[in-house]
């Protein structure tokens, strides 16, 4: 143990004096190691239980895979109430999670079963519950009490207006309860469960899953009597409803906070994080091998006398090994500190601490510590044996004539190998980086294929139980809107052109008896009978959509010039109309439409997104969530525009209730959307993939420079006595210079030629599903990745180069 104390302070003082050496590797590991650190971090904070819940004898009733059903956790109504009344030996309680307009705002709310508190043994902070009146009642978030209503204290037995229903507050819920499952964000008020709008659209319907079922063990019943008891009532039910029930099997399995399910996904996710961090710190390790191996070099003098005067190859390792202990100690230190810091530095910039449970799962404890300290040893072997082991055996004669022997040592293949790999995989990168900022150009540019500069529409919830005579009203606005100074024409539809909004489902022509159907998936659009002309699309064959075209008439469809060359290659024009398409995604839903139309060709939800196009008639497949369309004739001011839809919204809803969130929780579309937003909203998500790529793609190449620059260092060290000799033969430093690099470039161009063809590939492969083609500059964006990839590498092995180009003839001559 004192040599190995000598040997660990005799490193750290030698690490003291090479800085640059020491911080290069440090913050290296440090990046290297902070994910596979963080894991087990993540691995506590996934089995916080919520505050207040007290979780022994809790349950999950869950189907099981009966055939072509998959596993699920939802159930439909009429299943939850049978499997409440039986006999389980199990207090049940069904829940879902939902939104409800609070004061014209829309907020987080759990729709809960009246004996959801008493089940689960949560006690009310204050209030009866649900319990004590049979008008519509709530019970309040404390968060949203204290926030929102000022911590009123006689707020109990008032009256609160949410989704336009007086609700009676009956309770505030604990503080810091948001429901007894983990990671669904903030509760702001819980519901009764029948107060859910699905209830009111499929509370008897047998085929619509939406409750989740929970549940407590009545005293001296078990998990497994529980299990087979729900199994034999679902049993029952199949029975009973085999239309809908057939492959419906239940149990009962023991109580997870995030759900069983969804804890099989996170385990199959922690192990791909798991290896994938592994992977990324093994890469590491073996560019700091090579910087290792370059500074193992550069001693191997030093080594030799150690060895003359009697250390064994054993001391030696362990000498060797005690500088790489230090450094992964030091990066595993630097990747704590981060984590560690984490809660303070995201509450700093965020202005909204975590959760006092997450912050305690993020602190320092002995498992975490081990864990590190098991994490230090395997990386320290991973980039510091190998070093080891080949400079352990130092050629001593050799070595104690100058330091240009080194034992005739060449670099390893495996970090050769491990730098071309690295820019093989940043190389696609840094290319895809380039070849989306050409789709901004494009976007910028290019004809969209709809009148996407006169184009303006409003976001409405067409919702007929808020809203009297939602359906007749929002067609006078629109014909009103129609008929508008500067208005040349104005349409209904559930979703725009480059809006990220749509629904994707399978289509296949309708087969003949003896084959069966080939879907295929196409982006769909509800739409009104004007929105062709609306949007300026042009109709290429057959018909639009007609007042004819109503529900209870033959379903028709119009297709996109796409998606009819995909479904009749062969076709001559005009042969698509009549034709019969299946549609659906699965056979529950499948519906049979007649092809009337075809339309001109243009964008679906995103400009990157697969442009095969069907559009379904408005009046056949209604939608409670609309876009209020209007194209302006040209030269109209966009102000007087602006004025005229917005009044157009205000006349069908003066609280213009718009839809959608985005994924921080604000409005995903603004009050007026634009053609010009659309297309900037395109502009913007190929410039966030240009960012993602460019930076994740420089990461990698920063971290190929490392495993390039200990190739080259090494190989400059081992060829010390050759570039000596050319020196003294009359090569010039900048000859010297020149043969170093061109070394560099053939250790990379491998690698840079297989990144090339793999995103030529992906290119060729993908580039039908990326929207607008591609132009000339996509080759440039090649010859810049690559161009980039061997500047990087050429830029790292710099400073060997210019350590080879300083080389003295005489050490030569002084070896012989």
């Amino acid at each position: 143990m004192s040599n190995v104390r000598n040997d660990l302070i005799h490193a750290g003082r030698s690490l003291a004096k090479a800085r640059a050496f020491t911080f290069v590797c440090v913050v290296s590991l440090g990046i290297g190691m902070a994910p596979v650190i963080a894991i087990p971090y993540l691995s506590r904070i996934l089995t916080i239980h919520p505050p207040g819940v007290k979780t022994e004898g809790l349950v999950e009733v869950l189907t099981t895979r009966v055939g072509p059903r998959a596993a699920t956790d939802t159930w439909s109504y009429p299943d939850y109430v049978d499997l409440r009344d039986a006999n389980t030996g199990t207090a049940l309680v069904g829940w879902t999670y939902g939104q409800s307009e609070v004061q014209t705002a829309s907020v987080r709310a759990m729709f809960v079963s009246t004996n959801y508190f008493q089940t689960l043994d949560v006690p009310l902070f204050r209030g009866p519950g649900f319990s004590a009146t049979a008008e519509p009642a709530v019970i309040l978030g404390y968060r949203y009490w204290q926030n929102h209503l000022a911590s009123a204290p006689d707020i109990i037995g008032k009256t609160l207006t949410l989704d336009d229903v007086p609700h009676v507050v009956a309770g505030i819920a604990p503080e810091g309860f948001d429901g007894h499952v983990s990671g669904n964000g903030d509760v702001a008020v819980f519901l009764p469960l029948e107060r859910n709008p699905r209830f009111r659209t499929a509370g008897t319907d047998r085929s619509k899953e939406w409750v989740l079922i929970h549940g407590r063990l009545m005293p001296g019943v078990s998990v497994a009597q529980a299990r087979a008891a729900v199994s034999a009532v679902t049993s029952s039910l199949a029975k009973q409803y085999p239309s809908t029930n057939e492959n419906t099997s239940g149990i009962a399995a023991p109580y997870d906070p995030f759900g069983n399910l969804v804890r099989s996904r996170i385990a199959v996710i922690q192990a791909l994080g798991l290896t994938l961090t592994g992977m990324i710190l093994l890469v590491v390790c073996l560019n700091i091998s090579g910087m290792v191996q370059v500074r193992s070099a550069m001693r191997e003098r030093e080594l030799s006398v150690r060895q003359a005067i009697g250390a064994s190859r054993r001391q030696l390792i362990q000498y060797l090994l005690s500088e790489a202990i230090i450094l992964a100690g030091l990066g595993a230190i630097l990747a704590s500190l981060v984590l560690l810091n984490f809660p303070s530095l995201r509450s700093l910039f965020t202005n909204s601490p975590l959760p006092p449970q997450v912050t305690a799962a993020l602190t320092l404890n002995l498992p975490t510590v081990g864990f590190c300290v098991g994490l230090c040893l395997l990386t320290s072997l991973a980039f510091g044996l190998l070093p080891a082991l080949r400079f352990s055996r130092p050629v001593i004669l050799t070595a104690l004539k100058d330091d240009a022997g080194v034992g005739g040592r060449r670099v390893g293949r495996v970090q050769r190998v491990t730098a071309a790999l690295q820019v093989a995989i940043a190389v696609p990168l840094i290319v895809l980086s380039g070849i989306s900022l050409d789709r901004v150009r494009s976007t910028v540019t290019s004809d969209l294929g709809f009148a996407a500069d006169l184009v303006y529409a409003v976001p409405l919830k067409v919702d007929s139980e808020k809203i009297a005579n939602a359906d007749f009203r929002i067609r006078r606005v629109r014909d009103d809107l129609a008929k508008a100074a500067g208005v040349a024409g104005a349409s209904l539809a559930d979703g725009l052109p480059l809006a990220f909004r749509g629904d994707t489902v399978r289509t296949a022509l309708q087969p003949d008896a003896n084959s069966a159907p080939k879907f295929i998936p196409v982006h769909v659009t509800r739409v009104d009978n004007g929105f062709l002309n609306t949007m300026g699309i042009p109709l290429l064959r057959g018909r639009g959509f007609a007042a004819d075209d109503r529900a209870g008439t033959e379903p028709v469809a119009i297709i996109s010039k796409t998606l009819a060359e995909k479904l009749f290659p062969t076709a001559e024009a005009g042969q698509e109309l009549g034709r019969r398409l299946i549609f659906g995604n699965d056979e529950r839903t499948t519906q049979t439409l007649t092809v009337v139309g075809v339309s001109g060709d243009f964008p679906t939800a995103q400009m990157s997104s697969p442009r095969e196009q069907l559009l379904l008639s408005l009046a056949q497949q209604p939608s409670q969530e609309l876009f209020l369309i209007a194209r302006s004739t040209p030269g109209e001011p966009p102000q007087r525009m602006t004025a005229t839809l917005e009044n157009a919204a205000r006349d069908f809803d003066p609280e213009n209730r718009g839809f959608g969130t985005a994924e921080d929780g604000t409005p995903a579309y603004p009050r007026l959307v634009t053609g010009v937003w659309l297309r900037q909203h395109s502009v913007d998500d190929f410039l966030t993939q240009s960012a993602v790529a460019g930076i994740a793609g420089s990461v990698i190449l920063t971290l190929s420079a490392l495993g390039i620059y200990g190739v080259v260092g090494l190989m400059v060290a081992t060829r010390t006595r050759e570039l000596a000799v050319r020196v003294a033969l009359g090569a010039s430093r900048r000859r010297v210079i020149r043969l170093v690099l061109f070394d560099v470039v053939k250790l990379v161009m491998p690698g840079v030629v297989v990144g090339l063809i793999l995103t030529a590939a992906f290119i060729r492969l993908k580039g039908e599903d990326m929207g607008i083609p591609l132009s000339n500059v996509e080759y440039v964006s090649y010859v810049l990745g690559a161009a980039v990839a061997v500047l990087v590498a050429v830029v790292a092995s710099l400073g060997p180069a210019r350590r080879a180009a300083s080389v003295q003839p005489m050490l030569a001559m002084r070896s012989n």
